[in-house]
């Protein structure tokens, strides 16, 4: 027994001595202490029903700060339906308007209004693009120009406010305020009135904004996302679509998880009609079903949510009084269990172990 003794605790020492040698990797919850921090997000998504001049990326959250039609870090692509890129186009900031070349038919000294927009009291705004250039840069609303500017009459860009058959491939980073808030791209012009965010559009325009959309990659300084990959498309009726993200911090950067929803534009209502009385005294009614437009803003909205603990993953690896009291531990427990096996078998003469 002495010799098995001897044999069974040289084996759980050598085990012990490469458990300590080894170190193990544990997950630990903490308050997320880190303030004034921004997030950066990387974006590359695709509307491929949407022209580039309806794609307005805006951004605000719960602290008031509003970021609208957000060009820094930005480009978008022109596409066809099929997402190829359109022949002849090329990538453009989010905020720059495509120029278009002068009409060769006006005057050599004409001269266009800016309507109080330009940037001195003799500059010249000869075609629609530099009259929406200069009313962006005064922050001014642009919602009427297409239809009451003479630019834009002339050019008919009033005409076409939605293309048929044309996409567009939205991609950059963003750097928003490590705040709870959303970013969207939805219909209409953004502004900021009484410090609350608002689009504007005519409702009957709403139907033909087609939301469809392609989420090549959504990232938080890590290049793995939930929502990379995903796939949404809108056949007879548009609408808004809702992606709530709950983000969390890590050692490495932040990853999040998502839950989606869908709310349609146009929602089908059910109508009863009374009829005429029959036997008994009793009437018939009938049911009338007809598709009825909602107050909706059709656009794809991100949602996020900042969660307040940070979760780390350190490495963990024994001390050498846990390495010590352990070897004790199995010396003493194999001593005591092997003379407590040859006490019972009560042999005449036992042996000592040392």
């Amino acid at each position: 027994m002495t010799k098995l003794s001897i044999a069974l605790i040289t084996v759980l020492c050598l085990n012990e001595l490469y458990l300590f040698r080894c170190t193990t990797t544990e997950t630990v919850i903490t308050v997320d202490k880190a303030l004034r921090q921004k997030l950066q997000f990387k974006i590359n998504i695709t509307f491929p029903a949407l022209p580039c001049k309806e794609v307005h990326l805006d951004a605000m959250d719960v602290a008031g700060d509003n970021q609208l039609d957000i060009s820094d870090h930005f480009m978008k692509q022109r596409i066809t339906n099929d997402g190829k890129p359109i022949l002849g186009s090329f990538k453009e900031t989010l905020n720059s308007i495509e120029a278009e070349p002068e009409d060769p038919t006006l005057d050599p000294s004409y001269c266009g209004d800016c309507y109080g927009a330009g940037e001195t009291s003799t500059s010249c705004c000869n075609t629609c693009d530099s009259v929406l250039n200069a009313y962006s840069k005064k922050g001014w609303s642009t919602r009427t120009l297409l239809q009451t500017c003479p630019q834009c009459i002339r050019e008919k860009k009033g005409l076409h406010a939605i293309t048929k058959g044309e996409g567009c491939n939205l991609s950059g980073t963003m750097e928003v305020n490590k705040v709870s808030g959303n970013f969207h791209v939805a219909m209409g012009e953004s502004t900021v009135r009484d410090g609350r965010h608002v689009h504007m559009f005519l409702p009957e325009d709403a139907p033909n904004f087609n939301c469809s959309h392609i989420i090549h990659e959504l990232t938080l300084n890590n290049p793995s996302g939930s929502l990379n990959g995903y796939a949404r498309y809108v056949d007879k009726s548009t609408g808004l679509y809702q992606y709530f993200l709950k983000i969390m911090p890590r050692k490495d950067g932040y990853v999040y998880s998502h839950t989606e929803r869908f709310r349609p534009l146009m929602v089908e209502v059910e109508d009863t009609i009374p009829g005429m009385v029959g036997v008994g005294g009793t009437k018939s009614k009938t049911h009338e079903h007809h598709m009825v437009q909602t107050s909706l803003l059709p656009g794809v909205f991100f949602i996020y949510e900042i969660e307040p603990f940070r979760v780390e993953e350190i490495e963990v690896s024994p001390s050498f009084g846990h390495f010590i009291i352990r070897i004790v531990g199995i010396v003493g427990g194999v001593i005591a269990v092997v003379g407590a096996i040859e006490g019972g078998f009560g042999s005449g003469e036992r042996n000592n172990f040392f």
